[in-house]
């Protein structure tokens, strides 16, 4: 019995010296349902892409009928600036794991160049400076020497293993490219890790392309809303992982419902997405649940995530300045 205790622990402390020092990187980045509302995530080449200032903060709840859920928390900034010829913005994010055993930070620096091909194209080029911070905090762990076969956990754990925090630098180069009411993007994260791939630190470079475009059914006039449908696909690749979100949003003057599918290339469907978004004056709310497409969905209760939108400091439009056409939430 206490070589078997001896093994445990020696098994979680392997476990956790591999997730803290990344010798074998099996890392992903967190994954998000509104893709368009955390638009700085997804590709950091958007700063500055509206008229009008934009403050954006997020909540995403990851399986919360397990006991821990993945709980991540996201905020962002930015705007345009006729000075710098383009716009800049900053974000951050907290992502949780295992009741607060993971924990992850990262903080976005983003500037993003404007080249104004003509007054119906535009070509954004962008670079993001990040600091990531991850940490392992052991103090609530349950080792097998601290539980009673008939009381449950009653013993203190005998070895002290201090929280243990890493900071490291990273950086991402981004595009997006508009034509009337189409566009598409790449964003390419983690590039240190594709220059020194050994680099124990540093998350494995993700690649992120995307296309859409709005098509207005019925144009906006004094008598009738506007109708909009918005198709968009998203493909990611991060080391192994591969993923496809697909679907469309149907844009009914100030609210906009979409239907979105999240698979690999191989069609195992991960999730079907279900979105509403509203606005309210400046304000953008959004809620989306993910329905899970397997038998884990009676146990993990899917995934709600939320956002709100607040848009400010708005310019008049010029005549000569495009702005994407992509989805306004």
């Amino acid at each position: 019995m206490v070589r078997i205790k001896k093994n445990i622990r020696f098994s979680w402390l392997i476990t956790l010296f591999v997730l803290i020092s990344g010798n074998v990187i099996v890392a992903q980045d967190v994954q998000f349902s509104q893709l368009f509302s955390d638009r700085l995530y997804l590709n950091p080449a958007y700063a500055g892409a509206d008229y009008c200032s934009r403050l954006m903060v997020s909540y995403r709840n990851q399986w919360p009928g397990i006991q821990f859920p993945y709980v991540t928390y996201s905020a962002s900034y930015d705007q345009y600036s006729e000075l710098l010829h383009g716009g800049y913005g900053i974000r951050l994010m907290k992502d949780d794991q295992g009741g607060g055993v993971f924990k992850m930070f990262n903080a976005d620096f983003i500037y993003s160049h404007k080249v104004e091909i003509n007054p119906e194209t535009s070509l954004r080029l962008a670079l993001e400076a990040s600091i990531y911070q991850r940490s392992v905090n052991t103090n609530d762990l349950v080792f097998a020497d601290m539980i009673d076969p008939r009381y449950g956990v009653i013993f203190p754990n005998s070895e002290s293993i201090n929280t243990q925090s890493i900071l490291t630098p990273d950086f991402s180069a981004a595009m997006l490219f508009n034509r009337k009411n189409y566009f598409l993007g790449v964003n390419v994260s983690h590039i240190p890790h594709s220059i020194v791939p050994e680099h124990s630190l540093i998350l494995p470079m993700k690649i992120t392309a995307h296309v859409g475009a709005a098509f207005p059914i019925i144009k906006n006039d004094s008598k009738r809303p506007s109708y909009i449908l918005e198709p968009n696909v998203v493909y990611i690749r991060q080391q192994n992982f591969n993923m496809l979100f697909y679907g469309m949003y149907f844009d009914v003057s100030s609210i906009a419902l979409g239907v979105f599918y999240r698979q690999d290339l191989k069609f195992h469907f991960d999730a079907m997405i279900l979105s509403f978004h509203m606005d309210i004056k400046q304000f953008k709310i959004g809620y989306s649940y993910d329905v899970t497409m397997s038998r884990f969905l009676k146990h993990s209760l899917g995934s709600h995530e939320i956002s709100l939108i607040y848009l400010f400091n708005c310019r008049k439009k010029i005549k000569d300045y495009s702005t994407i056409s992509c989805p306004v939430f």
